[in-house]
């Protein structure tokens, strides 16, 4: 019973809101099944992550600079592979929480938009210069 306790209490960090003093960027999927993957966080403000979760990190507000990779999956999350990284710089406001979205530009392509928005009003904060890789 103690290790669902733990679990409980750990999943609800999953979902936050950014404090007083804190914001929060949040990543995951984007496309279909059949044609999809997710997007996760790289680094911030240049600095690789030391934490384990990629799809959802705190900031101190202000100029945020984040790399996002583009991850295309095949069938399951099992078989993904990064396709593309996303520079992007926003403003990051404190008790907010903002959301890296990535959209491929043309089914098949391998070229994606990738673009955080801010969670509550959905309005474009940041637009992604993507730079594609190769996938051979």
């Amino acid at each position: 019973m103690a290790v669902l306790s733990a679990l409980s209490v750990s999943g609800c960090a999953f979902h936050r809101q950014g404090g007083d003093d804190t914001a929060v960027i949040k990543a995951g999927p984007w496309g279909k099944v059949y044609r999809g993957g997710y997007v996760e966080v790289a680094s911030i403000r240049g600095i690789d992550p030391q934490w384990r979760l990629h799809s959802e990190v705190e900031v101190s507000p202000g100029n945020v600079s984040a790399l996002f990779y583009v991850y295309l999956c095949q069938g399951d999350r099992n078989h993904c592979f990064s396709v593309a990284e996303a520079p992007i710089t926003f403003r990051a406001e404190p008790g907010r929480a903002y959301r890296a979205r990535a959209r491929e530009e043309v089914n098949g392509s391998n070229r994606f938009t990738v673009w955080v928005e801010n969670e509550t009003t959905g309005q474009t904060v940041g637009q992604g210069q993507t730079i594609e890789k190769s996938l051979f």
